[in-house]
């Protein structure tokens, strides 16, 4: 059967110089089946409501006919936000899960993968020379002949295949659509017990799982080539999907904490890279996915918006740990001893830069100390009402409100509406390169300005 696997892309991958031609490749293979376009992704027969919070509800939509799956992550803007109006959900609020390769492609997809990572030793170690944020044990398509052979225009004719399907669900043209990076990476589960390591597993460095991340590319998709029975755990953990409340069923599409589990094998899920999202822990034998991130052309882009989310996500960032550090020294603060009485020797050392926390600068207390108003010794304490307000602002729940605040501003708003996108302009195509003999240059014109010809 076919099967497609939701996983993790990592982020911030190095795009490839020959991103755009390595699949058209070499010679010819037995035609495959391209499945229908023609059944709407939104035609839908069976709809179902989960609900993240007492006021939102997200609906994961089946089509039984083309045997789609769409699950739409709930939107975060407060209800008297300027910005929350008729622009939810916007079509990259939509998490599509779709068949896109049929049991013999996959079958055949998964031996290759499998024999040229062997071959190579391609998933024994963590790469970070490619993906250095979030490293990651796979390989690059463009480094298999056979298997880009195999997903070229005289193969499956993926590229076509997963750019129409990518296309349909969000509403860009096919030709706006690039890769900047194709891989196929292994999850799986780590041995704890040295008594089952084997003498081949020794040395080897893999990964079970992904860190929450974003991709570099604002669409992103992945395709599991492994059956199911031959892993347990994985999938593709969003973290707007994590309050969602679901039914303890297995075969469910959507698993807490908001884990998308494709059906079986052949599905592809499509995704915005911009969604905060990783790969679940695997828990037993292997999981192998086909991983893409696919660039849209800058036409479709409304400018500023990316940048503007990217400085917010930031400053979470650094108000996440700056907060954490302010935390542990309130609770510091409130450890007492066995007795029961404030642990002196365990108070911090507070700093403060807010002059309104700041104790008056007197003689009396110059006395006691030379440190300034900005010092805190150990007898010093920071008020409860101060530090309700550290604590408040230290909230990790507060902090990631924030963060799916700014992503779903984001995926409203960066995809221009249709009317306002403009033509494309290709890029200026470079001259030909040709092979000359050093000892033969006539008719070689070198440095030309536009002024008389010159013969070298």
């Amino acid at each position: 059967m076919m099967f497609v696997q939701a996983f993790r892309s990592p982020a911030y991958c190095i795009p490839s110089p020959n991103h755009v031609n390595y699949l058209n490749a070499l010679s010819p293979l037995p035609t495959h089946r391209t499945p229908d376009r023609t059944s709407s992704l939104f035609a839908t027969t069976t709809t179902s409501e989960v609900t993240p919070s007492p006021t939102n509800a997200i609906a994961i939509v089946f089509n039984e006919e083309s045997q789609r799956h769409i699950v739409t992550v709930p939107k975060f803007l407060p209800p008297d936000d300027q910005d929350n109006d008729d622009t939810y959900p916007s079509v990259l609020h939509r998490i599509h899960i779709v068949p896109l390769l049929t049991d013999e492609e996959t079958s055949d997809l998964l031996q290759l993968a499998r024999t040229y990572a062997t071959e190579n030793q391609s998933w024994d170690q963590q790469d970070s020379s490619r993906h250095v944020s979030y490293q990651t044990v796979d390989f690059a398509i463009e480094e298999s002949i056979e298997i880009s052979q195999y997903l070229g225009q005289n193969g499956i004719n993926f590229e076509e295949r997963i750019f129409s399907a990518l296309s349909e669900a969000y509403d860009v043209d096919e030709e706006d659509l690039s890769f900047l990076d194709l891989f196929c990476a292994s999850y799986e589960v780590k041995e704890t017990d040295d008594a089952t390591t084997s003498e081949s597993d020794e040395g080897r460095n893999t990964m079970d799982r992904l860190a929450a991340h974003r991709d570099g590319s604002l669409l992103s998709f992945t395709v599991l080539l492994s059956p199911l029975g031959e892993f347990e755990g994985g999938g593709t953990v969003f973290d707007a999907l994590g309050d969602v409340e679901v039914d303890d069923d297995d075969s469910s599409i959507l698993q807490a904490p908001g884990i998308i589990q494709p059906p079986q094998a052949g599905y592809a899920t499509l995704h915005s890279g911009k969604l905060l999202h990783g790969g679940h822990v695997v828990t037993k034998g292997q999981r192998i996915v086909l991983v893409g991130f696919v660039d849209v052309h800058e036409r479709n882009i409304k400018p500023g918006v990316l940048g503007n989310a990217t400085k917010e996500w930031g400053r979470n960032d650094v108000r996440t740990f700056w907060n954490q550090r302010r935390l542990s020294f309130s609770k510091r603060q409130h450890q007492c001893d066995s007795e029961g009485k404030i642990d002196e020797e365990q108070q911090p050392l507070w700093k403060l830069n807010n002059w309104r926390y700041l104790s008056k600068d007197t003689a009396e207390r110059r006395l006691i100390s030379n440190e300034g108003r900005s010092y805190f010794g150990k007898n010093s304490v920071i008020p409860n009402s101060t530090l309700k307000r550290i604590e408040g602002r230290a909230s990790l729940d507060k902090i990631r409100r924030r963060r799916l605040i700014t992503e779903d501003r984001l995926l409203r708003d960066i995809l221009l509406p249709r009317e306002e996108r403009g033509d494309k302009v290709e890029e200026d195509e470079e001259g030909e390169w040709l092979e000359f003999d050093p000892d033969n240059m006539d008719g070689l014109l070198l440095g030309w300005d536009g002024g008389e010809e010159s013969d070298v």
